[in-house]
């Protein structure tokens, strides 16, 4: 989290920041508003994280050890890098870039990350129908669905540890600026770092590149934008999402090596291929406004 630039060293840091919010004026596309409300924007994420440098993180007591149905999964809190400390170039970063991305309310780029907000397997699968290449519809799919719902509960009490390892307070929780989520107090108390939604993302990016490997590509481009909604949301940092991505590659590696995994992968993928090469009439394929909003989120990451 940034606690401010309070240094003579990062001060000079501080005008750089300040610079680019005056002048910035983005990438053309989804991009709205100007540098000025960059500037009002970024000063008060500065003021906001030199204010939380005063104040102790709220206390999040660590879960219990796990109780997981397979072996022990590999341990972030020994793999994965600690959150950018304060006043260092990693922390300016993500300052600037939650300050970007806040002016990208009631965009495209951001009715994106409102629809990969929606909680659920089910939403998580349907939302790589574009770069499958076909609707990728839960009720269809029944034992890839179930194999994502046990992946996402066998993992979810390793994220639960990691967090509370750092207990990083979210970008926003010292003050009200847009939100792509309603549920602004709900998440603001769990901790940021690192994201379980950019984690969650890139192993169902994981294991449709294992079912789809044609397709793994514009499989793991979608896994990446579905990461970065959660920046331009604005309940993540953008560190805690590429902790994320690193999270779910090392997951997924372990998890693959699994035999009751592979099994269920093996049964996920005789359905998935009936459903590509034989589509219900019913069915709709992807929706080509969605997948344009895509492509066009994927040509301007957060940064």
């Amino acid at each position: 989290m940034d606690r401010g630039f309070l240094s003579r060293r990062r001060g000079a840091r501080r005008k750089g920041l300040q610079h680019r919010e005056l002048h910035h004026t983005g990438s053309k596309g989804w991009w709205p508003g100007h540098s000025g409300a960059r500037a009002v924007v970024g000063a008060s994420v500065l003021v906001v994280g030199m204010g939380l440098a005063m104040s102790p993180a709220p206390a999040h007591p660590a879960p219990s050890g796990p109780s997981l149905s397979g072996p022990p999964l590999p341990d972030g809190r020994v793999f994965l890098p600690p959150p950018p400390a304060a006043e260092t170039a990693g922390s300016a970063a993500d300052a600037s870039i939650f300050a970007d991305t806040r002016v990208q309310e009631g965009s495209g780029r951001w009715k994106l990350a409102q629809r990969d907000a929606r909680h659920g397997v089910g939403h998580m699968l349907s939302a790589f129908s574009c770069a499958a290449g076909f609707t990728l519809s839960p009720a269809h799919l029944p034992r890839l669905e179930a194999l994502l719902t046990r992946m996402e509960a066998r993992v979810e009490p390793v994220i639960a540890l990691e967090k509370a390892q750092w207990n990083r307070p979210r970008p926003y929780s010292a003050m009200e600026l847009p939100l792509c989520v309603a549920e602004r107090g709900e998440v603001a108390h769990t901790p940021s770092y690192p994201s379980d939604y950019a984690t969650l993302g890139w192993m169902t990016g994981a294991v449709l590149s294992d079912l789809l490997p044609t397709r793994t590509a514009q499989i793991m481009r979608r896994a990446r934008i579905y990461g970065e909604s959660r920046v331009i949301c604005g309940v993540h940092w953008h560190s805690d999402v590429t902790a994320g991505w690193m999270n779910g590659a090392v997951l997924y590696t372990a998890m693959r090596q699994e035999a009751d995994f592979a099994q269920g992968l093996d049964a996920a993928r005789t359905e998935i291929e009936a459903l590509r090469d034989h589509p219900p009439a019913h069915l709709p394929p992807p929706d080509p406004g969605e997948c344009a909003q895509e492509d066009d989120a994927a040509a301007h990451s957060p940064q």
